[in-house]
């Protein structure tokens, strides 16, 4: 009970001792503005002060206009050098340029060019060039802090992508590098653009000795994602996250790199499932897992050739062969033909969306030196058939996606298939296999049938069916157009 007395009584001379001081303060400067003589003194005193700061200030904007009077050529060589020798940047810049004082003091260029070794690679609309204010005197010690690319237009192979990479490993301190509102051009070998990437930041921080960072939010066949990158030169280690709202895509990844090995894990989130990669590169050779090893492989990198076994754990039709879908843009992109990649990709999947009929299904992807194909792909319908879609070739054509390859049916159970389609019961006959070559245009929804035959035979009949339905294009996914061309086609073999 004494010591919290006491301290209450400390505490209350504290309160008086500051608010006598408080009140001191006021009174000095009423005291001082009563008196018309203390007065005459200020305004005195006020005009000394007035001029001492406009003089001052006069000093310092004289300071920060000096770069407005550099030699433009000398400027304009050895900005071009400290960029090339910090950022591995080669650009050309204008000699005509201007020179700004906010928000800080720099140097803006029109219409310049950037180089990745000896390859063209942007043209950027406005560039500045944010400066130190040390030896604003002396131009050949001026230095530069950050750099901002606005409007700029890459066209790039995939060759080009270790420019973007570099930037990530250049250990820069306290300085950043901004690309604002680009788009990247993605060009094949011929030069012609495959696809085009939006970009509305792509920046680079060097915050630290250690640690460097990538932000950027993209626009990819018009999904916004966004990436994020950090670098921890120490810890050797990279984190990566992706997102995608509009995909319901969340990726994360958590990567280390010593002694000539590379490995981590992915943490990947689509819509409500989870699934988490392991994978580690060393000796060129990436070997990659879940933990379940539903998901399992091996990519050679030299020479390039990968092995993998997918399980998947959800498959949605409409959203991956969707027109305008990521995986239908890479096809068309013809990324994947090139001829020095080669591999074999097992999928196996029994987790459909809007697919009731099918239970199961399994298939091989092929990429063989340019071409790829999907083989043994194989499935069950209604318990009814066996679905067997083999030799199937990838063709992209005039910008269109087309498939070519040979079907296989085999009746387990045909009597289920008929009541499945409603097959009247005279126009049943009782079949055991049918085979046909098939081209199918993806773009236009339709598919043309050659080569039918039905238990190893063929007849005019045929024929005349395949012209009649090669001739009307039918949208194969109107469920009644299906039907009645089936129902049509036992009617026909029915005849015989």
């Amino acid at each position: 009970m004494q010591k919290k007395y006491l301290f209450t009584k400390k505490l209350n001379k504290l309160v008086i001792s500051i608010t006598y001081r408080i009140e001191s303060f006021f009174n000095f400067f009423k005291e001082i503005f009563s008196n018309k003589k203390n007065l005459r003194s200020i305004k005195t005193i006020d005009k000394k002060i007035f001029v001492s700061i406009a003089t001052i200030l006069v000093v310092i904007m004289s300071y920060f206009l000096i770069p407005a009077f550099y030699d433009e050529k000398r400027i304009k060589s050895q900005l071009e050098n400290q960029i090339f020798e910090r950022y591995n940047i080669k650009v050309e810049l204008n000699e005509s340029f201007s020179y700004g004082l906010f928000p800080t003091p720099h140097f803006a260029f029109k219409d310049i060019i950037l180089k990745h070794e000896v390859n063209e690679i942007a043209k950027s609309n406005n560039f500045k060039i944010f400066i130190s204010v040390k030896n604003f005197f002396s131009p050949e010690r001026l230095n530069f802090k950050n750099l901002i690319f606005n409007k700029t237009d890459f066209k790039i192979k995939s060759s080009d992508f270790s420019f973007f990479i570099d930037l990530l490993n250049l250990n820069k301190k306290s300085q950043n590098l901004k690309f604002l509102n680009s788009n990247f051009f993605y060009l094949d070998q011929n030069d012609d653009i495959i696809f085009i990437v939006n970009s509305k930041k792509l920046d680079y921080f060097y915050e630290d000795d250690f640690l460097e960072k990538l932000s950027s939010k993209l626009n990819v066949f018009n999904i916004p994602i966004s990436l994020d990158v950090d670098h921890n030169i120490n810890e050797s280690n990279f984190f990566t996250e992706i997102k995608s709202f509009p995909l319901r895509l969340n990726i994360k990844s958590n990567s280390n790199y010593k002694n000539n090995k590379f490995e981590g894990d992915i943490d990947l989130t689509l819509i409500n499932e989870n699934i988490k990669i392991y994978y580690e590169l060393e000796n060129n050779v990436l070997k990659f897992k879940t933990k379940d090893k539903e998901i399992s492989g091996n990519v050679n990198i030299k020479p390039f050739f990968i092995s993998t076994n997918f399980e998947l754990f959800y498959f949605d039709f409409d959203k991956i062969f969707e027109k305008n879908s990521i995986l239908i843009n890479i096809l068309k992109s013809e990324t994947l033909n090139n001829k020095n990649l080669n591999g074999n990709i097992s999928v196996n999947t029994n987790n459909f969306k809007n697919l009731n009929f099918i239970n199961e299904l399994k298939f091989d992807i092929l990429l063989e030196e340019g071409e790829i194909f999907v083989k043994n792909l194989i499935t069950i319908f209604k318990e009814a058939v066996i679905i067997n879609i083999d030799e199937t070739q990838l063709i992209v054509d005039d910008n269109k996606l087309k498939f070519a390859g040979y079907v296989n049916l085999d009746f387990i159970n045909i009597k289920k298939f008929f009541e499945h389609y409603q097959i009247t019961i005279k126009d049943r006959k009782y079949i055991k296999k049918i085979k046909f070559a098939f081209l199918y245009h993806f773009d236009d929804n339709f598919i043309e049938i050659d080569n039918l035959n039905v238990d190893s035979k063929t007849n005019p009949k045929l024929e005349k069916f395949l012209n009649d339905f090669n001739s009307k294009k039918d949208n194969i996914y109107n469920k009644i157009l299906l039907r009645n061309s089936i129902k049509r086609f036992f009617k026909i073999i029915n005849l015989d």
